[in-house]
């Protein structure tokens, strides 16, 4: 390369090479920055008046040398660079098992506005401020922002790419903005430990949650009344009888099944969605002719739950339904030896069903159930694990045995039900003294 240099000036004590290239349509002016222990920095002053070339080649070095008596890394990175070599780190991460394929899947999916908004900008350069304006463009994105504008939205969903109808025009929920902000920590984490930024450059991440989402609200989650409970089910069942179709009949009896099991046992929605035939077994015990349990995997263990009794009134009916689906889809399969690893939520064909939240979402807002009024958040399937609970809890049921029974510690039931204390103790509250 040496040979197609010339006119070679040493600038700054002999930090900065000056030169052109003949090698080149046009020999503008180029320089080489240099620091002890430091690999040489090359750029082009994209000029060939030699004046203008040397002034831009000396604020360069001033810049550099900024950095360099701080400790800082010489070659600054984009907020997308340092996004990429984060989530390549996570992902090594969980193929070594330090972290969950969770964490990875939740991280890829909500980098998509961060990315967007702060693209091309250093990520030395982003401060508390820029994240702060971040907070409140996303937040006004689909309303009056960029997604306003669009009439599809495009995104990846297990490797493969979705584009659904234009979005609902509303601000996001708290717990993804907060889910954002983990993000951003973390990627911030990682280019203060890679020495791209200093610790004090980390830009202070937090959520402001309004006034009256704080304290106990804040941890509120929405639930559902009896009342509401009721007429969900209700409405499913109308629903699931309203049709002849055979195949929209059992797509509206498996939603009508998933929200009256979901009633009854606690479950959370994904160990539901995991039940097999083997997984519901009615047994005798000894206080009772029969009762029923119901085998649940959650998140960390296994358990066996005890249902309320009105899930046992409709165990049989969901039971004989599934035989008979496997029977037509399988007419020469044994009932008593082959039957059991069958899953209880499939579609018409078979085919295992991974999520009912798109038609659980429909089924609220069609009972106009979908907002709590309480706490003013969007209602999903989780408000019949906080239904069960609730009840549980006025019914007398123990904290200890309750937690068990959902698979939960008695701290998350504290947590997120200690507004029902009173309410738990409203017989002795009101009993009148003796005399």
């Amino acid at each position: 390369m040496g040979s197609f240099i010339q006119n070679e000036r040493k600038l700054c004590g002999g930090r900065v090479m000056l030169y052109q290239r003949t090698d080149v349509k046009n020999a503008v002016w180029q320089c080489r920055v240099s620091f002890p222990k430091q690999p040489a920095i090359r750029h082009s002053l994209s000029t060939t008046d030699e004046r203008e070339a040397e002034q831009a080649a000396k604020k360069l070095y001033d810049d550099y040398k900024y950095r360099f008596d701080r400790g800082l890394a010489l070659r600054r990175k984009k907020f997308e660079e340092v996004l990429d070599e984060y989530l390549l780190y996570l992902a090594q991460e969980v193929e070594s098992g330090v972290a969950k394929p969770k964490k990875l899947a939740d991280h890829r999916a909500m980098s998509r506005y961060s990315l967007e908004y702060f693209k091309g900008k250093n990520i030395d350069a982003i401060t508390t401020g820029d994240v702060n304006k971040f907070r409140e463009w996303r937040r006004k994105y689909w309303i009056t922002g960029p997604g306003s504008k669009e009439e599809t939205y495009t995104y990846q969903r297990e490797g493969k790419t979705v584009v659904s109808q234009k979005r609902e025009a509303k601000e996001p929920a708290l717990s993804t903005q907060n889910s954002e902000n983990v993000l951003l920590r973390a990627v911030f984490h990682y280019a203060a430990t890679n020495d791209w930024i200093t610790k004090a450059q980390v830009p202070v991440i937090e959520l402001k949650i309004p006034h009256a989402k704080k304290g106990r609200d804040a941890h509120r989650r929405p639930g559902l009344d009896k009342k509401e409970v009721t007429k969900l089910i209700d409405l499913a069942r109308i629903k699931f009888a309203d049709t002849t179709d055979p195949r929209l009949r059992h797509q509206r009896f498996m939603l009508y099944t998933f929200v009256g099991m979901m009633a009854c046992t606690g479950m959370r929605p994904f160990e539901c969605m995991k039940l097999r035939m083997k997984d519901i077994d009615v047994t005798s015990g000894p206080l009772m002719d029969s009762y029923t349990k119901v085998y649940a995997s959650g998140k960390s263990k296994c358990r066996w739950l005890i249902p309320l009794d009105e899930f046992g009134n409709a165990t049989w009916f969901l039971i004989n339904s599934t035989i008979q689906l496997w029977k037509r889809l399988e007419p020469k399969i044994n009932v008593r030896t082959e039957l059991g690893d069958k899953m209880i939520f499939c579609d018409y064909d078979g085919t295992p069903i991974k999520s009912l939240n798109r038609g659980f979402a429909g089924l609220l807002k069609e009972a106009k159930l979908h907002i709590d009024p309480e706490t003013g958040k969007q209602r999903d399937a989780y408000c019949l694990r906080h239904y069960y609970a609730t009840e549980r809890l006025i019914a007398g049921v123990s904290v200890y045995t309750l937690a068990e029974n959902m698979g939960t510690s008695v701290q998350m039931i504290e947590r997120h039900y200690g507004h029902l204390k009173p309410e738990m103790a409203a017989e002795e509250l009101t009993k009148k003294g003796k005399g």
